[in-house]
């Protein structure tokens, strides 16, 4: 009789009702619309590293021209969205971190794969050479862009002050 009373007694069956499924479903569907906006348009962000890592680069280009007491040029290829850094002698500059040719594919980089180099201006060339001062032999731009966004990198005349600017669409 005792072993009657056991099995008659019932554990609660395990399980979701419909109105916690429904409800899990609802606030996952307004995670999802507030979050994947700002996942899928990315532009803002990849321009933006580009355009500071490309700072970053003449900046290396300058401090490598005046350590070396050689010219540097950044050359910027539009077609290939790439750069990339020689001596005035023409030898590519070696990566001080990989040891590879200083050459920056836009589209390598997982960061920046969806970033063009819309334009690049310095004088009526578009690449800039730093002398052995750090002065940069023409002042200019290069203009970034994804996703409708733009930045513009500037290097300034005679100081070779590099900065960059978001430029609004």
């Amino acid at each position: 009789m005792i072993s009657d009373s056991i099995h008659s007694r019932r554990s609660p069956q395990g399980g979701f009702t419909l109105v916690e499924i429904l409800a899990v479903l609802i606030v996952l569907s307004i995670a999802a619309a507030v979050v994947l906006p700002r996942v899928s348009n990315m532009g803002d962000l990849q321009v933006a590293a580009a355009a500071r890592m490309a700072m970053a680069d003449l900046q290396f280009a300058q401090n490598e021209a005046i350590v070396s007491q050689r010219s540097v040029a950044v050359l910027f290829d539009l077609d290939n969205g790439q750069y990339e850094l020689r001596y005035g002698d023409g030898q590519i500059v070696t990566h001080p971190v990989n040891k590879m040719p200083f050459r920056v594919r836009l589209a390598d980089n997982s960061g920046t794969d969806d970033v063009t180099i819309l334009a690049a201006g310095f004088g009526d060339e578009t690449y800039v050479t730093f002398d052995a001062l750090g002065s940069p032999s023409s002042d200019g731009a290069v203009t970034f862009i994804a996703g409708g966004f733009r930045q513009r990198l500037d290097v300034a005349p005679v100081t070779g002050r590099i900065s960059v600017t978001a430029i609004n669409p």
